[in-house]
């Protein structure tokens, strides 16, 4: 009887070692999720506020003096050109 109760103590002490590095990762992760909402919710007041206002200057192209693309299907070209 006493080698069941020393091996049940050795079992419980495992699992509560155990329950206690889940709880703490667990903590860990709520942590994280809760910085991640408040950097998801600056992110979304940022661009509602940016898309209010037009920028004082001009942006530049960054695609240089690329302006139309044309498509050629089965070896013939056709008419289709699309302008940026």
């Amino acid at each position: 009887m006493e080698q069941f109760i020393a091996a049940q103590t050795k079992t419980n002490e495992s699992l509560s070692a155990s329950i206690n590095l889940l709880t703490s990762k667990f903590d860990a992760m709520i942590t994280h999720q809760k910085a991640m909402g408040t950097q998801i919710a600056q992110q979304v007041c940022h661009l509602s506020r940016s898309q209010e206002h037009l920028p004082s200057q001009p942006e530049t192209n960054s695609r240089g003096h690329v302006n139309a693309i044309s498509t050629m299907r089965g070896g013939l070209n056709e008419s289709l050109v699309m302008v940026f």
